[in-house]
């Protein structure tokens, strides 16, 4: 199975998803709305359909929708200097609408105060829409990535908490043997992606940013559930082979570069610029970082305690480590994955991951010698870029970079 088709089976399934949230709350079955951090694990093993605005907010994004959810919002008095994922999603929530319809109403909501700012307000104001009960996670931060045994302790306490708040407004029950099962099929979905990210080290590269973007959409929406490791499995057989073929992702591979922040998600025809130019992202900072830091950095489910493993994932999200761990990690990638240059989006939506990137970006000049170029917009909001404006000044960067290489 080519990427194409690889596409086309994710494709299908985002579709089929979509349609098992309403299909739940058609049926009677409880809904959950909750960040793109939430603990799907604990949430699937209770028998929650889960369902994740942000997600949507991507797809919105990709359908050329955002701008007017956007708007939607700041009629409403939402400043339009907030996170425009919650600009869209409070839009969609008020306009009813979506690029697949309306999202079903939830009947309770998971959120974090941790993840940034602007979460614990957003879904605050969801709750008090859809008047729906709210429960809002408290996780501690880890300034050297580092995690003490009071931080575990402390995180595997709001896991518990959650699991005693869902049956309190479900009815149902908490089966540790169902939590252990769907934690287990997260682990092995995350050590699948480690594999795939891995052959990313190949010249040229067999999978790129492009199409790990997509590829997350398991990790995060999915992980816990069968599907996810199915998925994974399918994307490591066709990168093994496109590897094992000295096949890249692009036609002639140029350069390789290292991209920082969310990936622009209404042009993600970027990528495809970036491309077309002979520069591949062969690592990037959103799909290793984010959700896959705990794997990232050599962690592994292997506790005995499902709780505790959950913990140590949540823990370390890019959200809740200091700038040593950043720095630690931007200058993995660039050298481990071989990159010759950086591209850092200064994301104004997204403070959380664009603090500390000066300083990234200087470690990777003065400890590797790799230039970066940097740009600023926002991830969900098209009116904050331009495209002819990226083309000149990337153009530029690229020509000074295989300059460089030459």
């Amino acid at each position: 199975m080519n990427n194409r088709e690889i596409a086309q089976v994710r494709k299908a399934y985002t579709k089929g998803y979509y349609a098992r949230i309403r299909a739940a709350k058609n049926e009677g079955r409880p809904v959950a709305y909750t960040t793109a951090l939430g603990p799907t694990e604990l949430l699937y093993a209770m028998g929650v359909e889960v369902c994740m605005p942000e997600n949507y907010v991507t797809i919105c994004c990709a359908k050329q929708m955002a701008k007017a959810f956007c708007e939607e919002a700041e009629s409403r008095s939402i400043s339009p200097d907030l996170c425009s994922y919650a600009r869209c999603g409070l839009g969609m929530m008020w306009a009813q609408d979506g690029p697949m319809g309306a999202l079903p109403d939830p009947d309770f909501i998971v959120g974090a105060v941790s993840a940034c700012d602007p979460h614990a307000k957003w879904w605050e104001i969801t709750a008090r829409h859809y008047h729906v009960p709210l429960f809002l996670i408290d996780a501690p931060y880890t300034l050297h990535g580092e995690v003490k045994p009071h931080d575990e302790t402390w995180m595997m306490s709001e896991l518990k908490r959650l699991a005693d708040f869902v049956k309190e407004h479900t009815g149902r029950p908490f089966i540790e043997d169902d939590f252990r099962e769907c934690v287990r099929l997260s682990g092995e979905a995350h050590a699948v992606f480690a594999e795939i990210q891995e052959l990313r080290k190949h010249v040229p590269t067999p999978r790129g940013m492009r199409e790990m973007v997509g590829d997350l959409f398991y990790l995060i929406t999915q992980a816990g559930r069968p599907e996810s490791v199915d998925y994974y499995r399918m994307v490591l057989d066709e990168t093994r082979e496109r590897a094992a073929r000295g096949e890249g992702v692009v036609r002639e591979e140029k350069m390789r570069l290292y991209f920082h922040n969310i990936p622009l998600w209404f042009n993600l025809q970027t990528l495809d610029w970036l491309a077309a130019k002979g520069a591949v992202v062969a690592m990037d900072f959103y799909t290793n970082h984010v959700w896959h830091g705990f794997f990232f950095d050599g962690g592994r489910f292997d506790s005995g305690d499902p709780f505790k493993d959950l913990a140590r994932k949540w823990l370390f999200f890019d959200n809740h480590v200091g700038l040593p761990v950043k720095l630690s990690r931007s200058l993995r990638s660039a050298r481990e994955w071989g990159c010759q240059g950086a591209i850092f989006f200064s994301n104004r939506s997204c403070k959380v991951y664009s603090i500390g990137q000066p300083e990234q970006m200087r470690a990777l000049k003065e400890e590797l010698g790799i230039p970066s170029f940097t740009f600023e917009a926002e991830m969900a909001d098209p009116r904050s870029f331009s495209m002819d404006r990226w083309e000149e000044r990337v153009g530029l960067f690229l020509e000074i970079l295989a300059d460089a290489i030459r």
